[in-house]
């Protein structure tokens, strides 16, 4: 989980830097609007990994054998798992 004062700095820092490279462009006075969806749309983003995650994690340990977290199994069941629930979530 990223802490709210994190996702505050990164938001700030990806402003910057969109503005600065002038990738983005806005009036000074919606900054606080741009920063705000920034901070929203990575609190969604953080919420789902979240999610997806404790999906994966359900999914191993929902198996018939232990595989023990932090093997070479596990690590390999991760991944697959990982990528299978991003696919099925729509991403890539």
């Amino acid at each position: 989980m990223i802490s709210e004062d994190r996702q505050k700095l990164f938001a700030h820092l990806l402003v910057d830097g969109l503005w600065g490279d002038e990738l983005i462009d806005f009036d000074e006075d919606a900054e606080d609007v741009v920063l705000r969806e920034i901070r929203r749309v990575m609190g969604q983003w953080v919420n789902e990994q979240g999610d997806i995650e404790e999906s994966v994690r359900q999914k191993i340990q929902n198996l018939k054998r232990d595989v023990p977290e932090g093997s070479s199994e596990y690590k390999i069941l991760y991944k697959q798992y990982y990528a299978e629930e991003m696919a099925r979530r729509g991403h890539k």
